[in-house]
């Protein structure tokens, strides 16, 4: 079955979340894609990858989407919790 595009929309600020290596990384949406696929319709992210645009939730290691502030939030108190932890062993 065979996706067809109705509209596309910008994504800026918005990021795509994915495991690599027990990490969780972020990559720039190009944009969200209202998507049609058997008589359903769904907005999905798309991301660049090389010169194609594909859909993000496809990809190995998707794990979801968020604003691109949040993602920073959190890895800043991951950041901040493990300065804690270090302190605390010394």
């Amino acid at each position: 079955m065979q996706d067809n595009i109705i509209q596309i929309m910008p994504a800026a600020g918005w990021v795509a979340v994915f495991e690599e290596e027990g990490e969780e990384i972020a990559q720039s949406l190009v944009c969200f894609a209202l998507v049609e696929s058997a008589m359903t319709r769904q907005v999905r992210p798309m991301v660049a990858s090389g010169a194609q645009v594909g859909f993000a939730d496809t990809l190995p290691g998707f794990l979801r989407i968020e604003e691109l502030s949040a993602f920073e939030d959190e890895e800043e108190e991951e950041e901040d919790d493990e300065d804690e932890e270090d302190e605390e062993e010394q």
